[in-house]
């Protein structure tokens, strides 16, 4: 009885420290807005309505798809990373900013320019030259390497 006693207090004091209970797997985060999935005229339209009015989209998780780009800028010494979706007819294009999460080296690192790429990060506005500008941070960014 004594034995019983003591190996249940045994057990409720693993689970009150969480011995028993197992480590719970980092989940991805939730994306907010999927545009990967939408026409290019759709993401055209939503892009823009992002850049005219950012408030309801600031801080949301968004993904989208389409050729990545890049700008050097030696005078400033910052490189910007962009993926960019044309519309429908190919006449005009939308993109977004992103920085991509971790260390990276560019352009070792990075897809080839006008690769197809999936990329996914929370929205951030910043201001650069008394400029706003919208951006993707802590983006994953995906392709298909040696394409």
């Amino acid at each position: 009885m004594k034995r019983k006693a003591m190996f249940c207090m045994f057990c409720i004091a693993v689970l009150i420290t969480g011995l028993l209970i197992p480590a719970q797997a980092e989940q991805p985060q939730t994306v907010d807005l999927d545009l990967s999935a939408m026409s290019g005229t759709m993401v055209y339209a939503q892009v823009y309505n992002m850049m005219v009015d950012p408030d309801p989209y600031l801080g949301k998780m968004i993904r989208l798809s389409g050729l990545y780009t890049c700008f050097n800028d030696t005078s400033a010494g910052v490189v910007y990373h962009a993926c960019i979706i044309p519309d429908a007819t190919a006449c005009c294009a939308q993109g977004i900013e992103f920085i991509w999460a971790g260390e990276h080296r560019w352009p070792d690192e990075y897809p080839a320019e006008g690769s197809t790429i999936l990329v996914t990060g929370r929205l951030e506005i910043y201001e650069e030259n008394g400029l706003h500008y919208l951006h993707l941070v802590d983006a994953d960014v995906e392709w298909e390497k040696g394409a």
